[in-house]
């Protein structure tokens, strides 16, 4: 799987299917339009979850911005890492966050969701957000472009890494959530470890199919899509190897149960 490519040629319907959901930065300015102004953001402090991450809660960008419909819990069995497919120069992380939230929200007819779609989000310089309600405080379940699978907790970069790499910054913010979300949820993320479940339906894992993924997986190992880039996404189960090494800096560390609560 270090390839992140099927082992035989995608048939036309694939390449269709791909086609239609591997632009998504083209299809957030044409629903969205100008939008409305995101009022001035409030004094939220970010919580510290492990020495040296901390994560701003989701009222550091959507205090005014609530789930539009329940959001269930989850039994996270892997960690999939998306990107936004948005420009890379984007001015400010809250606005493009609430900005991606509104999509998410939108009468798309691919998406719809009751919140953005991801549990937490990167940005260029490190930044690390709550993005779906609740991720904070336990296991919820996510929704994917192309349908969710289900039993994963997802991890978005923003920005667009189909033919440049995350920034050093944000990629080592990555292995950080990576690792304290491993450790949350007990997910074995030893270099090749893999996870087996039934799909609850994607249009690459129908309901009912049995899936097998690396447990740090990219989002195009789900479903038919280019996220989180061409650049990126081949490097993506290889993260394994500096989780593994910071699971271990953080070994005896019992802080996240104390602050937050372990499902």
């Amino acid at each position: 799987m270090c390839d992140c490519q099927p082992k035989t040629p995608p048939t036309r319907r694939e390449l269709l299917i791909g086609a239609a959901i591997a632009a998504p930065a083209i299809a957030l300015a044409a629903v969205l339009g100008p939008g409305r102004p995101a009022p001035a953001a409030a004094a939220v402090a970010p919580v510290e979850v492990m020495p040296g991450l901390s994560i701003l809660p989701r009222d550091a960008w959507g205090a005014d911005l609530p789930p539009k419909g329940p959001i269930a819990r989850e039994d996270p069995k892997f960690l999939l890492v998306h990107h936004t497919a948005s420009p890379n120069n984007y001015a400010d992380a809250r606005a493009l966050i609430r900005t991606t939230y509104q999509w998410h929200t939108s009468n798309d007819p691919s998406k719809g969701w009751p919140d953005v779609a991801y549990e937490f989000f990167i940005g260029r310089d490190g930044d690390v957000w709550e993005g779906r309600a609740g991720a904070l405080a336990g296991p919820v379940q996510a929704s994917a472009t192309g349908g969710s699978q289900g039993w994963g907790q997802l991890v978005c970069l923003l920005g667009d890494f189909t033919s440049v790499q995350p920034t050093a910054a944000a990629q080592a913010s990555l292995v950080k959530v990576l690792a304290w979300l491993a450790d949350r949820y007990q997910i074995d993320t030893t270099p090749g470890a893999t996870v087996s479940f039934v799909s609850r339906g994607s249009q690459r894992w129908p309901a009912g199919a049995t899936v097998t993924a690396t447990t740090i997986a990219p989002h195009r190992d789900m479903s038919y899509t280019s996220c989180p880039g061409d650049a990126f996404a081949p490097f993506v189960p290889g993260l394994a190897t500096q989780v593994q090494a910071q699971r271990a800096a953080w070994s005896g560390i019992i802080k996240p149960a104390v602050r937050l609560g372990r499902p």
